[in-house]
């Protein structure tokens, strides 16, 4: 029976009137008691059930004679083997009262055995008066103790069997008064059955239970059979011939009846054998139990579907009892173990022991809880399973209690969700794809779930919203939003979720002012909602629709046709068209009345557009398109075509109604807007500029594809609106400009213009210009910016490099002048103090002589360094093996270096050849070392290497003075204090020097810096303080392979000569010098002061061997000019150029023309005798 079923009987036993015990065979265990004998005996069940009878009603231990116990042992015994009822006669039993002491009580007592289906003992009823009190008051016991023999105990025993019967008869009929209740409340029913005379008596609920009125009386036995259903007719007369020939104990029917409003129930029917005085009856129940076979059948049906479901499911069961600690699992469980479907584990360890052993802990702690506390589980464990796998499971246990609230099994479920983790697992990952979706999608997006609960924002919503997610999610929408309520979002959201229909609707949301255009999607977890603000475009749609109905009223042109049908004609007609029929078309509108609707159909027309016309005819269904037309006069234009049925009372379409509008200048107003839009976009794409479009209202930034090629970034990083774009700016321009932007959206201004810095994503600082276009709504608000950024740093840079051209060449010009003039009185000086110190008799005087030969040296090497930081140093490049050229001077360099400062020079066997002035990197190489000194005090060393380098195009594209290729790379690296960043910014400026007063020029970087440029070189420095500095001359490499090994040529003696030598020479005191050094070497001398001067003394002295002249003079004609036109005239003629300054007119690209020979200012008397005779004696 079900639960609640057994709950009533326990009720109904308790309440039975008696003391009755109900005990197990064998063990003689307490299974329950009535109320009755409880209250009689002062026993509580709680403290009974579960115990023998023995043990909870001993005899009293000071009483050795007592026979209670014995006695009552002897009785029941007796039922065990006579499996029939046995009635004890009156026992002085005890009763041990809470304290430990026995009270003197006499009972009278039966034991009645209840047998099962198969006729074995199932309980016994030990059922018990208490007659303490009547034996007593009769005081028979007392004489009982005083009489002697048996005839005195066989007195007392009739005198209380027949107080005891009186009583028996009372309290059996009270007894049937509470079964008539039972059988009410059970739906039970009595009968009876005489055997010899045929008669079956039936009790009012029997006929109740058969749907059969009691006025008709019981039938006899074959009259019952007939109500049998015929299905069970056989089986229930084959169950009552068992029992008439006596094969079993008991008559038990299960069958069914129809009743005679066709109903099917269910009948159970006991019935045992009962004499009655010299006859045998046939006494039973009988009992409706349809509605336990429903249930029985329904709990069939769900177990095999609980069966196939945990075959399926992978879900099993399991049950541990506490005190046994016997586990029981079912065959699915055994099967997610990896075990054969009969195996339970023999303990609760070994079941434990199938867990990962960083679950044992876990499911065991769950365990004992529930057993300890009664705390139910629903733990996720993995296993280790015999056959090696390692599935997810899901344990759930919960505790059984007994009737006193103890724990005594914990059972529950147990599946393998393997399958379920791993698919959680993956719509983990994919939730978390989705989540990136739906951040990176254009629309705002949300998710509620069932109490409107927000579960998800993306941040598109969030900015539409003005909230942020933390202030939203676990928030319900209609608290966080109350002005929603009773509107179209809260009908629309919650239509979507009863109708489990998607809802696509617009609404105008007033705390943003905007009109959103939402589409609410049911989901299994609640709603999903997308927004987009439609605001512009509702404004313009709206717009558009009041024109086209006024449009409509005015120039519209309406057609009614009949529609082919069962009420009107087969071939249907035009019968009506307005007057703007003839305006639009041209035509009369006469002439289309009585037309069948095809003749509209001009040349031209869409077929495709025409089928979908004649099919929404054909299922008389709306429709709407545009189409090409033409005009009387031929013109094409085009119309919107709107045709709507129309339908009598009985549904049957009769009409159409077709509305045709001229919509030519849409038509043409959307080709153009294609057209500005394509324009748009290739000139974005078209121009190096790069083109952004800021909508104000929603924050959004547009940027075209330059954005990509220019700065380096994909469009979507910069998606985050103006917060994106600001990050990107130099930190020391971010405010300024953003200030300079919002000054301009708060004015009434609508141009703006910006120059920053731009932060490239490779790291790179960008300078740009930025102009941006304002646009303002009718009250001059600022609602869109459009403009382009352009990149101009290559411009700057350039700009830059001009500025540095023109200082160079402010600074060449100046030098050039001063040189010029400075190298002619050095010249003067020079020779000079080389004679007196030749003459001189005196020491000090030719000491003196030579401290001024000393000071105009230097100022000549003054000069020198001045021309090669502009660039302007005439040099005469060879090609030159540096290798070589370093060997040569490292004496002179390791002279140049105190003693605690270590040279090394590591140079490359397999270096390059280069096309250098030799002399100037000698030079260049000797201010190198002489800066390196001076930077390393206290010692160190000072390392020449060379090699061969390779300059890239990404080296190139980083300096623009730097052509790709090969180069032979010289580096100068010292180990001293170094240089800072604004020391290394400033470092080749001329007279720039952080050496002490008098302790430098500042020219000889510069120099070193001028030459390296005039050679088509390139220099790098490298420096920090406290770690040297290294300096690398790059200088291309020669394609010749040929190896030359430069010697220093040794200084001949001077030499002089007798040959004729024309002097031009413009100052006074030059040429005065240079006449008498000449005649004083031998040679014949004529002077002149200018070119044309010279021209006429060429003319004059034919034998003339050799014109010397300066190359810048006046009166017209410079040196080169001179040269020109002498060599022209006189082939033979030798020429030597003097000068302090070349200017372009020997020198080109910084070095010498070919064939020319120049004696610089200001030289030696050994320089001058060595280069005239050395022009002379040349062939």
């Amino acid at each position: 029976m079900s639960g609640p079923a057994d709950e009533t009987y326990k009720r109904l036993f308790k309440a039975t009137p008696g003391k009755i015990l109900v005990l197990l065979p064998g063990s003689f265990e307490i299974v329950t008691a009535t109320d009755e004998y409880l209250a009689a005996t002062a026993k509580r069940e709680e403290d009974i059930v579960g115990k023998s009878v023995f043990e909870v009603f001993p005899d009293d231990p000071a009483e050795p004679a007592a026979d209670g116990e014995r006695n009552l042992r002897t009785s029941l015994a007796r039922v065990e083997s006579l499996k029939a009822p046995d009635t004890m006669g009156i026992q002085r039993y005890p009763l041990r009262s809470p304290d430990g002491r026995f009270e003197e009580r006499f009972w009278s007592s039966m034991n009645t055995p209840v047998l099962d289906d198969r006729g074995e003992i199932e309980f016994i009823l030990h059922r018990t008066e208490d007659i303490t009190g009547i034996v007593r008051e009769r005081g028979k016991v007392e004489r009982a103790d005083e009489m002697a023999g048996q005839d005195a105990a066989a007195v007392q025993d009739i005198v209380l069997r027949s107080q005891e019967l009186r009583q028996a008869l009372s309290k059996l009929q009270e007894y049937e008064a509470r079964m008539r209740a039972a059988e009410r409340m059970l739906n039970l029913g009595t009968w009876e059955y005489h055997p010899q005379t045929g008669d079956l008596n039936w009790s009012s609920q029997v006929f109740d239970i058969h749907d059969l009125p009691a006025s008709q009386g019981a039938p006899d036995l074959n009259g019952y059979f007939a109500l049998v259903h015929p299905g069970d007719q056989a089986q229930a007369r084959a169950a009552y011939q068992q029992f008439l020939n006596r094969e079993t104990p008991q008559i038990e029917l299960d069958h069914r009846i129809r009743t005679d409003t066709g109903e099917v129930r269910y009948i159970k029917a006991v019935g045992e054998r009962h004499r009655r005085g010299d006859d045998e009856i046939v006494v039973g129940y009988v009992q409706d139990v349809t509605s336990l076979v429903r249930t029985r059948e329904k709990l069939t049906q769900a177990e095999q579907l609980l069966r196939l479901a945990g075959e399926k499911a992978k879900l099993g069961g399991w049950r541990v009892t506490v005190d046994s600690q016997i586990v029981v699992w079912t065959s699915e469980t055994a099967a997610i173990h990896g075990m054969p479907p009969e195996y339970s584990p023999g303990s609760v360890e070994e079941a434990i022991g199938f867990y990962a052993p960083a679950d044992q802990d876990v499911i065991q702690g769950v365990f004992k809880r529930c057993v300890e506390e009664g705390k139910s589980f629903d733990v996720v464990c993995r296993l280790h399973t015999a056959d090696g796998r390692r599935p997810w499971v899901r344990s759930l246990g919960v505790a059984q209690y007994n009737d006193y609230g103890r724990v005594i099994a914990v059972q529950g479920a147990f599946q393998d969700i393997t399958s379920l983790q791993e698919a959680r697992e993956r719509a983990a990952k994919a939730d978390r794809a989705r989540i990136d979706i739906l951040e990176s999608i254009g629309d705002a997006f949300y998710a509620l779930d069932h109490e409107w609960n927000f579960t998800y924002l993306n941040r598109k919503a969030c900015a539409l919203l003005g909230r942020s997610a933390g202030e939203l999610l676990g928030h319900n929408l209609w608290a966080e939003f109350p002005e929603t309520l009773g509107k179209a979002i809260e009908r629309q959201y919650r239509g979507a979720v009863a109708g489990q229909r998607t809802k696509r609707f617009q609404s105008y949301y007033a705390p943003r002012g905007k009109w959103l255009e939402i589409s609410a999607y049911p989901i299994p977890e609640g709603l999903a909602v997308y927004l987009r603000d439609v605001t512009q475009q509702r404004e313009y749609q709206q717009q558009l629709r009041m024109i086209e109905a006024a449009l409509a009223r005015q120039n519209d042109t309406v057609i009614i046709t009949e529609a082919a049908g069962a009420n009107v004609s087969a071939d249907p007609r035009v019968v009506y068209v307005n007057d703007a029929y003839e305006r639009l078309t041209g035509r009369p509108k006469d002439e289309a009345l009585g037309q069948r609707p095809w003749f509209l159909q001009r040349t031209g027309a869409d077929p495709k557009q025409l089928a979908r016309i004649r099919a929404a005819l054909y299922r008389h269904a709306p429709i709407r398109c545009e189409l090409r037309d033409q005009k009387q006069s031929g013109a094409a234009y085009w119309l919107e075509l709107e045709v709507t049925p129309l339908f009598d009372a009985d549904g049957e379409c009769t009409h159409y109604v077709a509305v045709q509008r001229d919509i030519s200048r849409r038509k043409a107003q959307e080709a153009e807007l294609r057209q500005a839009r394509e324009r748009f976009e290739l000139i974005s794409r078209a121009v190096n500029d790069v083109i952004w479009d800021w909508d104000l209202a929603t924050g959004n930034v547009w940027w075209n594809d330059a954005v990509t090629a220019v700065f380096g970034y994909a469009r979507q990083e910069l998606d985050g609106g103006r917060q994106s774009w600001q990050q990107c700016l130099h930190p020391e321009d971010r405010a300024q400009v953003a200030q300079s932007v919002a000054e301009v959206i708060a004015s009434e201004s609508v141009l703006w213009r910006g120059e920053y810095r731009f932060i490239k994503k490779d790291g790179q600082v960008a300078s740009v210009v930025d102009r941006g276009f304002v646009i303002r709504d009718e009250a001059g608000r600022a609602i869109r910016m459009v403009g382009s950024m352009l990149d101009v740093s290559e411009r700057i840079d350039m700009e830059s490099r001009l500025r540095e051209a023109q200082k160079l060449e402010a600074v060449g010009h100046l030098t050039g002048g001063v040189a010029h003039d400075f190298n002619n009185l050095l010249t003067v000086i020079l020779g000079n103090a080389e004679v007196m110190a030749e003459q001189a008799d005196n020491a000090m005087l030719s000491q003196m002589a030579q401290m001024t030969v000393a000071a105009a040296q230097r100022g000549a090497e003054l000069t020198s360094r001045l021309l090669a930081f502009a660039r302007r140093q005439p040099l005469n490049p060879e090609l030159t093996n540096v290798n070589g050229l370093i060997q040569a001077i490292q004496p002179l360099v390791e002279r140049t270096l105190p003693a605690d400062i270590e040279l090394e020079t590591v140079l490359d066997p397999q270096l390059g050849l280069t096309e250098i002035d030799a002399s100037e990197l000698d030079t260049a190489l000797l201010n190198l070392a002489v800066n390196a000194r001076d930077a390393i005090p206290e010692g160190g060393k000072l390392t020449i290497e060379t090699a061969n380098s390779m300059l890239d195009d990404h080296y190139a594209e980083r300096h623009p003075e730097v052509e790709a290729g090969d180069y032979v790379m010289i580096g100068v690296t010292d180990t001293g204090s170094g240089m800072d960043t604004e020391t290394l910014r400033r470092v080749f400026e001329p007279f720039f020097t952080t050496k002490a007063v008098g302790k430098g020029s500042g020219l000889g970087l510069s120099m070193v810096f001028g030459f390296t440029k005039q050679s088509g070189g390139h220099i790098k420095i490298y420096s920090e303080p406290g770690e040297g500095t290294c300096v690398k001359l790059y200088f291309p490499r020669s394609l010749d392979t040929q190896r030359l090994d430069r010697q220093p040529a040794a200084k001949p003696p001077a030499q002089g000569g007798s040959e004729h030598i024309l002097i031009a020479e413009d100052d006074d005191l030059v040429l005065a010098h240079l006449e008498g050094q000449l005649r004083s070497l031998g040679y014949r001398v004529t002077s002149t002061i200018s070119g044309p001067a010279a021209l006429s003394a060429l003319e004059k002295h034919p034998d003339i061997d050799l014109l010397l002249t300066d190359i810048i003079m006046p009166g017209g004609m410079n040196g080169r000019q001179l040269a020109d036109q002498a060599a022209a005239r006189y082939p033979a003629l030798k020429i030597l150029f003097t000068s302090g300054y070349t200017e372009n007119a020997i020198v080109h690209q910084g070095r010498l023309d070919p064939g020319v020979e120049l004696l610089g200012k200001p030289y030696t008397r050994q320089e001058l005798a060595t280069k005239v005779r050395s022009v002379l004696d040349r062939a």
